[in-house]
């Protein structure tokens, strides 16, 4: 398949402390199927792009003081060329991410970014992340007219609108329509100009959002869903470690 961009940029946004996972060892250097959970990140947008011909031009972002240390294990042992910095994340995902976005609109950064280009922001523990996945994004960001779109998938649950109290009970306020509700995941996806105004003006603003697309949304961008897969999950806890190991089953 060929496609009218022939080059990728994607943020891996991996400044997380993985409290949550209980481990003595940072979650993306946990191994699933006998691959660290960062290997089977970077490695399947090394697979899209070997397999499609795209340049992948990729930033990983990590937490403070760990730049040295990532970087001899995704450089020297896993030997990934296609992550052209590694650099220091903040203390929120808003600000790391901001900091993968300034790295790549730097004067000096070596793969000079258009505002055209495609941007990607993937969450380093999505190890899961599928090919078919990769392709639909990266094929509605071929569109002149897409500007932002994000991975996501039905809601299976049904959602509880809440309110909670003094006292700490939590108390149902209202049943949204689970025909209306979409989970979000990565790849969320930018025409690069979009990407950094957003940023931009967030930082300005001091506007801080849990997801990269919330910033489009809150500065009058329209966000389009793209079908993602439940399979696509983020590594956070234990238990996520188990079912990731299952879905590589035969």
């Amino acid at each position: 398949m060929s496609f009218s961009h022939n080059k990728l940029y994607v943020i891996f946004p991996a400044a997380g402390s993985g409290s949550r996972m209980r481990s003595d060892k940072n979650k993306l250097l946990l191994e699933v199927g006998g691959r660290t959970v960062i290997d089977r990140t970077l490695g399947a947008f090394k697979e899209f792009a070997d397999t499609n011909g795209i340049e992948l031009i990729g930033i990983l972002v990590v937490s403070p003081g760990a730049v040295d240390q990532w970087h001899d294990y995704i450089t020297n042992e896993l030997g990934y060329t296609f992550i052209r910095d590694i650099i220091e994340g903040g203390a929120t995902r808003t600000e790391s991410v901001r900091s993968g976005v300034m790295c790549l609109d730097a004067p000096d950064f070596d793969e000079p970014i258009m505002d055209d280009d495609i941007v990607f922001i993937h969450d380093a523990a999505r190890c899961m992340i599928d090919q078919d996945s990769i392709r639909r994004c990266f094929e509605a960001m071929q569109s002149e007219n897409m500007k932002v779109c994000v991975s996501g998938v039905k809601t299976k649950n049904t959602i509880k609108m809440v309110k909670t109290a003094q006292d700490g009970s939590v108390t149902v306020e209202s049943t949204p329509n689970r025909d209306l509700l979409y989970e979000v995941q990565t790849p969320q996806c930018f025409k690069a100009k979009v990407l950094i105004d957003c940023y931009e003006r967030a930082a300005q603003d001091e506007f801080e959002a849990t997801d990269d697309t919330a910033l489009a949304e809150h500065y009058g961008f329209e966000v389009k869903i793209i079908e993602g897969a439940y399979s696509n999950i983020k590594i956070t806890t234990p238990e996520d470690i188990i079912i990731a190991q299952s879905l590589l089953l035969p």
